[in-house]
């Protein structure tokens, strides 16, 4: 699944950060897989992640898991993210061990993700797809610190202003942090959006503009 490849950051950023897909194919099993799906998002769920969701449906930040589990469909994609390499080795003992009749996609960087794999005992990756990087005139591009936090958001969800009018806000003392990086988990519906990384790259953020620099 491409948009969720193009997260920027440091290594020590990203390698808390895992976005796990669940994914019937067609012409396989889409075909009745809807309660397959269900039963992947509950074993998510048992796990903690900071965010879950589906891009129809939307996220556990502006909907419900009940919501979310009941829309749930042939065909749906569904999207988990997880903010620590030890609840990743946990969710996939028990995925190895509950196999949930699905394709299962981490997003992560790459060693980080084989590291887990093998801890779970699930040998080597079966295959890897890489972000080849932004193609064209980059210099359009919001600087690195804002594309570090809006490309959380793969469907490019969670706008560059939007990141501006947060720092403008919190500078102003009109709202905290923690209210900010929630704002933005709700526009990404398919729950791609780290809250607990968007709240340390948000902190980074802060020093870096001045309110006149923020128009």
């Amino acid at each position: 699944m491409t948009h969720s490849l193009h997260r920027r950051g440091t290594r020590e950023s990203l390698s808390n950060d895992f976005v796990v897909l669940g994914c019937p194919s067609t012409g396989v099993n889409k075909k009745g897989s809807a309660p397959k799906t269900r039963k992947f998002l509950s074993i998510c769920y048992k796990h903690g992640p900071i965010n879950l969701g589906d891009m129809k449906t939307g996220n556990i930040y502006n909907t419900t898991m009940d919501d979310i589990l009941s829309r749930v469909t042939d065909g749906t994609i569904v999207e988990c993210t997880f903010d620590n390499r030890e609840k990743i080795v946990s969710l996939l003992k028990e995925l190895k061990e509950d196999r949930p009749g699905i394709s299962v996609i981490i997003s992560g960087v790459a060693d980080v993700v084989q590291q887990c794999m093998t801890e779970a005992g699930l040998g080597r990756i079966h295959s890897l797809e890489y972000s080849l990087g932004s193609w064209g005139n980059t210099s359009r591009l919001p600087d690195f610190e804002i594309l570090q936090t809006v490309t959380m958001c793969g469907h490019a969800m969670i706008a560059s202003d939007l990141v501006r009018k947060m720092v403008r806000d919190v500078k102003r003392g009109r709202r905290t942090i923690e209210e900010c990086c929630i704002e933005m988990a709700e526009c990404c519906s398919c729950g791609n959006y780290n809250v607990t990384r968007g709240k340390e790259l948000f902190k980074e953020l802060l020093p870096l503009y001045s309110l006149h620099s923020l128009y």
